[in-house]
Formats: structure tokens, C-alpha cells, sequence
């Protein structure tokens, strides 16, 4: 079975050599490399374009700067292989790992295999981390493993046979379209071993110290979800897991990202409303009860609205 690796790359000169070799010596060979160059002006096309002059395998493309979405739209649209494995260019993977995963295909059996990873920073330390947060027999858990497209190897037929593509131009676009990939998946794997090696950096999209306006954009992104689920006939079966999937990245981590600035204080009661008219019973959802209490009584009282409070128990 032939993987295509799918990378879209822009301006992390300092971090390809790193990535772009952890992938050309995987164990596994039979494999393309399918490198998409968002614009970058810092020199790191032109690394693209070495690693693809010394390496068959390896294709370098060039775009106007459209962000990583198009990127990887672009690269699913080229690939040629059974299975596809993204990696963000500041990231790096084990030797073994392609191999591995593949190992875990059944031949081509399986739709998705999953892996672990380890949150690495640039002081060199690591921190490993579960791809899927509950440990259940149940086979809909797998919806629920971090939504972007990296630690999955996955049959391209998802995306093309199913026309699922990510959302363009919007913050947390994996969450828009990677649940639906995944429930899409018949069968799936799951490497309970970190492969792949995910950069913490200081000044991503995600750690701002300043308000960030795109922040909102987990509203549309999450819509464009719902209506996925519910327009491909999905919702009445997988109704738990978007639901938590709702509570743990609207009610939960965007409302934690809102707390912090005058400006995203607004929304928290816009998130509140959301809660009450697409899951008004979001308490009694099945994962949402296996988390700890601390979990529990934040989004309690972001769903009450009460800003004060919950700034005390932080302590913000």
C-alpha cells in the first residue's frame, strides 16, 4: 500500500530539516511526499525545492499564500496513494512510525489507524499525550480523538469518495471536517504508542497574548459540523459524540480563551446560547460525566454565565 505524506509548509525554514528527514528515512518506503509551499518568504521554499531535487519521492509545490487548509486541499487532490498521513512542517514523526500504522491496516482493512504523541517544546523536553481521551470499548470513541489531521493515517476515499475538504480561511478548521472523516471510518486502529512529536510554539495562532478576533471563528467552524452530521444522516448516531464535542471545544476551551480579554467576554454568553438550543441536555452526556469535577463546574458556570466566579476559581 503506497502513503502519501501530506505537508503544508509555511515560513518554518528553522524547522524543515528536522521534519522533511524524519520523514524521507521512514522504515516504510513506499511512500510520496507531497510538500506544499503556502507562500513562505523566510527561504523555506527554497529548502522545499532542495529536498525535492534529491529525493524522487518528494514533490514541492508552489502556492500563493492561502493557509493550511487550502494547502492540504491542494496535496489531497495530487496524491496518488491508498492511505494519506499529514505532518505540520514544525513537526517532526518517528522512524518506525508509517510502518507501524500500516501494520495496523489489515491490509487495507482498517479506514483509520491513530497513534499518540508527544507535545515537544523548544527546550527539548517532552510531554506525552493521548490522541483519544477516553479509554471506552465503545467504536464511536474514536470521533472524538483531537481533531486535526495529524497521528491518523487515513484511507484518501474518506475525503474524495465523501467530497470532505477543510474549511478555508478559518481558525480551528480541522474541527469543521475531521469528526465527519471520522465517522465516515467502517473500521479503524488505534497505536497507543506517541509517533509524532508536536510542536508547543509561544507564538501560534492558539497562544496569543492578545486578543485574537479569529478565536470567533469556533462558532462557524463548529455549525459547519452540526450541519454535516445532520445533512449526511450521521447526527442520530454519533448524537453523544458531538455533543461532547461541543461542550469540550465551545463550552470548554473557547470560553477559557474568551475569559481572558475584555473583547471575548461577550461571547461567553453567546456560547451559553448555543448550548441551550442545540444540546440543551448536554449535562447528562456520557463523556462529559467521566470528566473530573473541576472540568465539570467550569463549564457550569460558563453556561450560567457567571464571569466573576469562575475568574476566582481560576484565579485570573
Amino acid at each position: 500500500m503506497k502513503v502519501s505524506v501530506i505537508i503544508p509548509v509555511y515560513n518554518v525554514k528553522d524547522y524543515l530539516n528536522k521534519c522533511f528527514d524524519s520523514i524521507a528515512n521512514q522504515s516504510y518506503k513506499k511512500i510520496e511526499i507531497l510538500v506544499v509551499d503556502d507562500g513562505s518568504n523566510d527561504g523555506s521554499s527554497k529548502v522545499c525545492d532542495e529536498y525535492a531535487n534529491k529525493d524522487e519521492r518528494i514533490k514541492a509545490f508552489h502556492l500563493e499564500n492561502g493557509g493550511a487548509a487550502a494547502a492540504r486541499n491542494f496535496a489531497i487532490k495530487k496524491a496518488t496513494g491508498d492511505y494519506l498521513f499529514f505532518v505540520d512542517a514544525d513537526d517532526y514523526i518517528e522512524l518506525d512510525t508509517i510502518e507501524k500504522m500500516v501494520n495496523l491496516t489489515d491490509n487495507g482493512q482498517k479506514d483509520i489507524v491513530y497513534c499518540d504523541y508527544y507535545k515537544y517544546f523548544d527546550d527539548g523536553t517532552t510531554e506525552y499525550a493521548k490522541l483519544i481521551p477516553f479509554e471506552l470499548t465503545d467504536d464511536k470513541v474514536h470521533i472524538l480523538a483531537m481533531p486535526g489531521p495529524v497521528c491518523k493515517l487515513i484511507k484518501k476515499e474518506l475525503f474524495t469518495d465523501n467530497n470532505l475538504y477543510f474549511l478555508n480561511d478559518k481558525c480551528f478548521e480541522d474541527n469543521a471536517i475531521m469528526p465527519l472523516v471520522s465517522a465516515y471510518a467502517k473500521s479503524t486502529e488505534y497505536l497507543k504508542e506517541p509517533k509524532y512529536y508536536y510542536l508547543q510554539r509561544e507564538g501560534s495562532a492558539l497562544n496569543k497574548k492578545e486578543y485574537n478576533p479569529k478565536w470567533e471563528d469556533i462558532f462557524e467552524v463548529l455549525n459547519y459540523l452540526y450541519n454535516g452530521f445532520v445533512q449526511t444522516g450521521k447526527y442520530d448516531d454519533f448524537y453523544d459524540e458531538l455533543e461532547y464535542i461541543y461542550i469540550e471545544y465551545l463550552l470548554h476551551a473557547a470560553n477559557l480563551r474568551f475569559l481572558d480579554y475584555e473583547e471575548g467576554i461577550k461571547n461567553i454568553a453567546l456560547v451559553s446560547n448555543v448550548m441551550k438550543t442545540k444540546f440543551p441536555d448536554w449535562q447528562n452526556n456520557k463523556y462529559y460525566k467521566m470528566e473530573n469535577i473541576k472540568y465539570k463546574i467550569i463549564c457550569n458556570l460558563f453556561y450560567k454565565n457567571k464571569i466573576n466566579l469562575i475568574k476566582k476559581i481560576l484565579r485570573r
